[in-house]
């Protein structure tokens, strides 16, 4: 199959000519990040008012709230629906908005890549720095593995996402994700109020405790739980070959329905408790599936971008 090269995709972002694999990112998947900024600024515009960056004289301040109007302030900044619905005048506030800034880090430990793990957590990957570039920032884009923070790629505007899908395209999976080490070297690399998107199926040895090291910084974002059926939801009377994915061992288990369900429970209560630490740290947590609408996952993203 020839690898698709793709010149305009969608409305208001077009990639320059771009060979791509087409099972990772195929044509359809390639028009989605096209439309990105369409979606996005549809989004916004629907927002109520406050919950994004407004344009005002000066440059770009980020609204923080109302206040009674006082002689002297810039009549330009008068909110007059508030005046009309309150009767009294009402001056908008605002603050600096500083840089934007992002961090996308992909989990590429070797068990992202069964069951379809590795294209739809690439793909989640690709959706979050379309995202974030979309809303204006700069993004750099990273892979955890080993404890470390591999090779981090700073993108910019559309460029930027053409060089995010090719350095994808070049990421394997391999060993172990190691985040009680990388959460964090993680923590002391990111700015202070930058937006982090985290990527990764959870499963490892250690707990969501590292998530921890990231409070009190202002991080905003979200952590993309990849769940793959047969982990969180396993089969009941059927043969499974099942392999340590990082480890290489393997074994052939049959699962009756009572244990089929523990398996089940104890990966919820697994999820459910990194999604508490994540909450506690400002990050929403996100679950999808190898078989999520790519579309869907770009819906909820840029409902967490606003």
């Amino acid at each position: 199959m020839n690898a698709p090269r793709v010149r305009g995709v969608g409305q208001g972002m077009a990639l320059p000519d771009l060979t791509l694999d087409p099972a990772l990112f195929p044509e359809a998947f390639l028009r989605l990040l096209g439309a990105v900024p369409q979606v996005l600024r549809k989004a916004r515009a629907g927002a109520p008012e406050g919950q994004h960056a407004h344009a005002v004289p000066g440059g770009r301040f980020l609204f923080r709230g109302h206040r009674a109007y006082r002689p002297g302030d810039d009549l330009r900044r008068l909110d007059w629906k508030v005046a009309a619905r309150l009767g009294r005048l009402a001056v908008r506030e605002f603050d600096l908005e500083h840089e934007p800034r992002a961090e996308v880090w992909l989990d590429g430990s070797a068990s992202m890549g069964p069951c379809g793990g590795r294209v739809a957590a690439w793909r989640a990957a690709a959706l979050a720095v379309a995202v974030e570039l979309a809303a204006g920032a700069r993004v750099r884009l990273g892979v955890v593995r080993g404890g470390a923070l591999e090779a981090p790629l700073e993108v910019e505007g559309v460029a930027g996402l053409r060089e995010a899908l090719q350095h994808l395209s070049r990421t394997p999976v391999a060993g172990r994700a190691g985040w009680a080490q990388a959460l964090p070297r993680l923590a002391r690399r990111l700015p202070r109020g930058a937006r982090l998107v985290l990527v990764s199926d959870l499963l490892s040895q250690a707990g969501p405790e590292g998530l921890l090291a990231l409070g009190g910084r202002g991080i905003r974002g979200v952590l993309l739980h990849l769940r793959v059926p047969e982990v969180h939801a396993p089969p009941a009377g059927l043969p499974m070959r099942v392999r340590d994915a990082e480890g290489g061992e393997e074994r052939v288990v049959v699962l009756d329905a009572g244990a089929a369900a523990r398996v089940a429970s104890r990966a919820r209560a697994h999820a459910d408790l990194w999604a508490r630490h994540a909450h506690a740290v400002g990050l929403a947590c996100v679950p999808f599936a190898p078989s999520q609408d790519d579309e869907a996952l770009l819906r909820r993203l840029v409902r967490e971008a606003r």
